[in-house]
């Protein structure tokens, strides 16, 4: 059965399935959702936890040896896969299906995955699967829920808050829920329960923890987005960052996107293009994104750009090294 995040605990309450499915990729969500697993199972008597890593190598009858032998400390045990990779081989359904249709009563598993593609939700062994065990698919929290999740947050710590303060919190860290829930815990201890948070308490107490660092940047610089590409590196220039080390990222995606862009035109598959250049899954839409919108002559534009950054650095430029650097960074992200 496929159920959203705020089904889980009631779920749990009502009855343990032999398999639990977590997938999704906002860190601080996937953590409470196993925690709420783990802590559930510990009440219903399941004691003792296995836990197994699953990569490319991982040996599938691990998990049968692992579901047929006994516990040791206990008469029911939870079994935890954290799977490197939501899409599942052969091996991987036939394996998980054979513990679904012969479940044992003294054991739970607990799968933990990175999202479950779209394509992967419709097939025949997946619905089977799903049929046979809990399955939650867990989303980040948008822009516009943001503002809600942060006022049930700091409702949960006893904290009463106006509606300006949510959103200037929810300005300043930006999407990032474990920077967002570390402030709030902060506002709780900082002022106490049942304390009135303002802005003016916001903007006094909270640290701006919107991820300004140089993947942030790459990741404005790929979706096209100027006016936060222009942010964060400014903000890195204010932090004390190096230009160098900035311009050699950019520099590396750069040729990465030349190379792609290239092969890409002489009709070779994007699935190949970006394996070969280890391109991973939550990286996929924004290449794909940028590879639409820069094509190898533009990239190379920008690579010749690059060594001005470099020249003006070493002071061969009549430019300053940070102006130059921010008008790389506008044009990779507006190109």
């Amino acid at each position: 059965m496929k159920i959203y995040l705020d089904q889980l605990g009631p779920q749990l309450n009502k009855a343990l399935p032999a398999m639990i499915w977590l997938s999704g990729d906002e860190p601080l969500q996937m953590r409470e959702a196993s925690d709420l697993v783990r802590k559930t199972c510990r009440e219903q008597g399941f004691s003792e936890r296995e836990l197994h890593d699953v990569d490319n190598g991982f040996d599938w009858r691990e998990l049968i040896n692992a579901s047929n032998s006994m516990s040791l400390f206990s008469d029911k045990k939870l079994i935890e896969l954290r799977l490197k990779a939501s899409k599942l081989d052969d091996t991987a359904r036939k394996t998980l299906q054979a513990c679904l249709d012969d479940p044992s009563p003294d054991n739970i598993l607990l799968l933990i995955s990175p999202r479950i593609e779209a394509a992967s939700t419709k097939t025949q062994w997946f619905r089977k699967l799903e049929a046979a065990s809990l399955v939650v698919q867990i989303y980040p929290v948008d822009a516009t829920r943001l503002p809600r999740w942060i006022q049930q947050r700091m409702q949960h710590h006893g904290l009463r808050v106006d509606p300006d303060a949510v959103q200037l919190l929810a300005d300043r860290i930006e999407g990032n829920l474990l920077a967002a829930d570390q402030e709030i815990e902060k506002l709780s201890l900082l002022f106490g329960k049942d304390a009135h948070i303002t802005s003016e308490r916001i903007a006094r107490s909270v640290a701006d923890n919107a991820r300004y660092n140089i993947f942030g940047l790459v990741d404005a610089c790929l979706g096209g987005n100027p006016r936060r590409a222009l942010k964060t590196v400014r903000r890195m220039r204010d932090e004390g960052s190096e230009a160098l080390m900035i311009t050699a990222m950019l520099a590396k995606e750069l040729r990465q996107l030349t190379d792609m862009g290239t092969r890409l035109q002489r009709g070779e598959a994007q699935s190949a293009v970006f394996q070969s250049h280890q391109v991973w899954k939550n990286k996929q839409a924004l290449t794909e994104k940028a590879l639409r919108r820069l094509k190898p002559a533009t990239t190379m534009q920008l690579l010749d750009q690059v060594r001005e950054v470099d020249l003006a650095v070493k002071g061969m430029h009549t430019a300053p090294p940070w102006v130059v650097l921010e008008q790389l960074v506008t044009r990779f992200a507006s190109a």
